[in-house]
């Protein structure tokens, strides 16, 4: 028996509709649902957390596919953090109850949830709770370069936040990889798609059906005989660089680690995208990240990559955990 009932709706944002999931708990007791909103990553949609949502019984939790993206890719631009924590707020106001919101982002979804936070917190609406940041939603490491004397320098991630210089492309292609190129890719057959993802490292032990799900809802046709990926080359560059360089990431990161620091948990993966250590965040990093923001609480997720954190036991056990520690106890 499954433990939510799942639909999906369109909300009406800036452009136009976007495509939001509910999964609403199949048995619940009178008096308000404990709600948390799940924001997917950069090429990702809301159906790839799918896994998470089984570990949370009684919990309702909304999952919209942002703007350029999946069942949301006809909505086009402008893109960027704001632009996104804007489309989750409306998703918000249509399908939460008043009351406390936990937000929770994997990887570019973490960037979305920390300004969704920030904004949040101005004014009379204080109902975002957390946020919960899995493998994303903190500065990620800049591809190291050579000096004048040959020698690799790595800046650290907050001394570039506010560098629009960056290389952008360099940016994507050393952090997506894979990912990146996928999007410029077509395909003849579903099958073909997926057979894709069986030969990424990330995936070599087999495609677990909650991504394979997730990836066939990816799919959009190109016309009446070929697909390619949902999400637009357009929207990944513009987040991509709002990510690095963007004002209002940089503002949000600020104020939430000044004002909540306390609230924010921050799981990561032992690996990165292509299931190769370091992770995503390396250690080195993360004991930075520490140092910085002592209050925060930091998860390593040991055996897991950027990708089945949210898929393997022990990765959904551990985010399910950390969203669990933010809602109210149950009576």
């Amino acid at each position: 028996m499954s433990s939510h009932d799942y639909n999906r709706y369109k909300v009406a944002v800036s452009g136009g509709d976007m495509s939001v999931g509910v999964w609403e708990p199949g048995a619940i007791e009178p008096g308000r649902v404990p709600t948390v909103c799940v924001i997917h990553g950069i090429t990702s949609n809301h159906l790839f957390f799918a896994g998470l949502v089984s570990a949370l019984p009684g919990v309702r939790v909304i999952g919209p596919d942002l703007r350029g993206r999946a069942d949301s890719h006809l909505l086009s631009g402008p893109y960027g953090m704001r632009a996104h924590a804007e489309d989750v707020r409306r998703a918000l106001e249509e399908f939460a109850d008043p009351g406390p919101v936990t937000l929770v982002g994997h990887s570019m979804g973490g960037f979305v949830a920390m300004t969704l936070t920030a904004m949040s917190m101005d004014g009379s609406d204080h109902r975002c709770q957390g946020p919960i940041l899995i493998d994303g939603g903190l500065p990620l490491p800049i591809p190291a370069s050579d000096d004048d004397t040959g020698r690799i320098v790595r800046a650290h991630p907050l001394d570039d936040l506010n560098d629009e210089d960056l290389d952008t492309d360099d940016l994507i292609a050393a952090v997506l990889g894979p990912s990146a190129d996928r999007l410029s890719m077509e395909f003849d057959t579903v099958e073909e798609y997926l057979a894709f993802f069986a030969a990424h490292p990330a995936f070599v032990e087999g495609i677990d059906p909650v991504a394979a799900e997730s990836f066939v809802y990816d799919l959009a046709a190109k016309d009446e005989h070929r697909f390619r990926p949902s999400t637009s080359v357009e929207a990944m560059q513009a987040d991509s660089a709002d990510m690095y360089t963007g004002a209002d990431f940089r503002n949000a990161l600020e104020r939430v680690m000044t004002e909540r620091q306390k609230d924010v948990t921050f799981l990561y993966a032992e690996r990165d995208l292509l299931a190769s250590e370091p992770g995503l965040y390396p250690p080195e990093l993360i004991a930075s990240y520490r140092e910085i923001w002592p209050d925060m609480t930091v998860v390593e997720v040991a055996g897991t990559n950027h990708y089945d954190i949210l898929l393997t036991p022990s990765g959904i056990e551990a985010c399910a955990e950390a969203i669990q520690a933010t809602l109210p106890p149950s009576d």
